[in-house]
């Protein structure tokens, strides 16, 4: 049995090696910095609240470099996982055609217009919630 790790790719470390062929992050993407925030029992159970399967500090962290992924309404959930399905079938459609060459490109361009409204669409979902 292999002692690297498979599950992560070159860029991350592992810890369960000592192997030395394992590469280090960079000194520019190791976070050696902490912050401490307190917050009170109402601001602790919005946090807790809005976070979801993410840890405390990962959620903290994402929002504050506004890099939370979206919330979708629970309404829409289903529609949003439908069109986010949809556009990963088209995304594939595109890439065949442009393999195909200068005989797909009407079809691709077609391609591409109904994968942007379909995106637009799913972006609305995260704004409506009747």
């Amino acid at each position: 049995m292999k002692k690297n790790n498979i599950i992560f790719d070159d860029e991350f470390p592992s810890s369960f090696t000592d192997s030395p062929a394992v590469k280090k992050l960079p000194s520019s993407r190791l976070r050696k910095h902490s912050v401490t925030v307190r917050l009170n029992e109402v601001e602790l159970g919005k946090v807790n609240e809005s976070r979801g399967q993410l840890s405390k500090s990962c959620w903290l962290r994402s929002s504050a470099l506004q890099q939370l992924p979206p919330s979708v309404p629970e309404i829409n959930r289903d529609a949003w996982h439908k069109l986010t399905t949809s556009l990963q079938k088209l995304n594939d459609l595109t890439l065949f055609l442009n393999r195909r060459g200068s005989d797909a490109q009407p079809l691709s361009k077609e391609v591409d217009t109904l994968r942007m409204k379909l995106s637009h669409v799913r972006d609305a979902l995260l704004s409506l919630d009747k």
